[in-house]
């Protein structure tokens, strides 16, 4: 089994600490009220005010992912017409933190784990994901996760589908064993040779916001990376009814058949990897994901995914995944 559990933190991170770093290097924000902490993956994120958060690496392979994002994704998005969290602000090592840290923008909504997307936000999923995915340099940070070729996802999946199953049963519902190798077989029987692009890479939603079912914005760029634009698009059958990924699609526009199948078969190994998260708002996600590609029912249904269905889901805690407070960055796994 993957492991999803986030890395202890190698540092200490409060208040009282990004109080300090910004008295000492950005005093003008050092009045604002600054929220609790959530502790994610790989940041500790603290609300600053209304518009502005804190981003602190939790541990030292996250300083990495932070100079990634200030390098590439803050350039990058001078072109982007679509709400996305932004770096207005950079930090430096003080007494109180070792490591380089980040003021971002605040993008108001709530999470689409917490207030899934509807079907109107395909067209502005679709065209932001088109702005993202242009040509990335032979420099661009390699994501040893998501940078991948398709094939090399395959451990994830058949590991996935040992227990699933079993998982499913419990929770009432059916894995159809013979379709998830269909959609698998389909993705990998078509070539893999698009040019590799820049890529979100970490497109859950938890990533991206909600603004009462429409697409708000895009959030945590620290996975930015070159890799085959299918891997977005995967995501997006944890956002997106079956339906409004087509949309999605074509609207991003010069969306070629493989491309389309492969992007199918990631979303199969993201949903089976989340279905599979001992933790109920998680696992919702990727049973509903399992529903929308077809390979999942409940058992005893006429076909049909029941309250696998996105109007079916109950409203989870505004901390996501074990916690009633907003955690944007965190998912466990990471990224399945």
């Amino acid at each position: 089994m993957p492991s999803f559990a986030p890395p202890l933190s190698e540092v200490v991170t409060s208040r009282e600490v990004v109080r300090a770093l910004l008295r000492e290097q950005h005093p003008d924000l050092a009045d604002r009220e600054i929220a609790d902490p959530v502790e994610g993956f790989d940041m500790a994120v603290f609300r600053l005010g209304e518009d502005l958060a804190v981003r602190l690496p939790r541990h030292r392979e996250a300083v990495v992912s932070l100079d990634a994002e200030v390098r590439w994704a803050a350039k990058l998005s001078e072109g982007w017409t679509f709400p996305a969290q932004r770096i207005v602000r950079l930090g430096v090592p003080g007494e109180e933190f070792p490591w380089c840290w980040a003021v971002t923008s605040w993008l108001p909504g709530r999470i689409a784990a917490e207030h899934p997307l509807d079907a109107s936000a395909a067209p502005d999923l679709g065209r932001a994901l088109a702005r993202i995915h242009r040509p990335a340099p032979a420099d661009a940070p390699f994501d040893v996760e998501q940078s991948i070729r398709l094939i090399e996802r395959d451990p994830v999946l058949r590991t996935m589908l040992r227990i699933l199953p079993a998982v499913g049963a419990a929770r009432g519902l059916n894995l159809d064993s013979g379709a998830v190798e269909e959609l698998w077989a389909r993705a990998l029987s078509v070539p893999d040779d698009a040019p590799r692009v820049w890529i979100h890479a970490d497109l859950h939603p938890f990533n991206v916001i909600s603004d009462g079912g429409r697409f708000g914005g895009i959030i945590d760029w620290s996975s930015i990376s070159r890799g085959d634009p299918a891997v977005d698009l995967g995501f997006l059958w944890l956002l997106l009814p079956r339906a409004a990924v087509g949309e999605a699609y074509r609207v991003y526009g010069d969306l070629d058949e493989a491309t389309a199948a492969r992007a199918e078969g990631i979303g199969l190994v993201k949903a089976a990897t989340l279905a599979g998260v001992p933790k109920d708002e998680v696992a919702r996600i990727g049973w509903r994901a399992l529903a929308e590609l077809g390979v999942a029912v409940r058992v005893g249904s006429d076909g049909g995914s029941g309250d696998l269905t996105r109007t079916g889901d109950r409203a989870v805690g505004r901390g996501g995944p074990g916690s009633r407070r907003r955690r944007r960055p965190d998912v466990p796994p990471r990224r399945p």
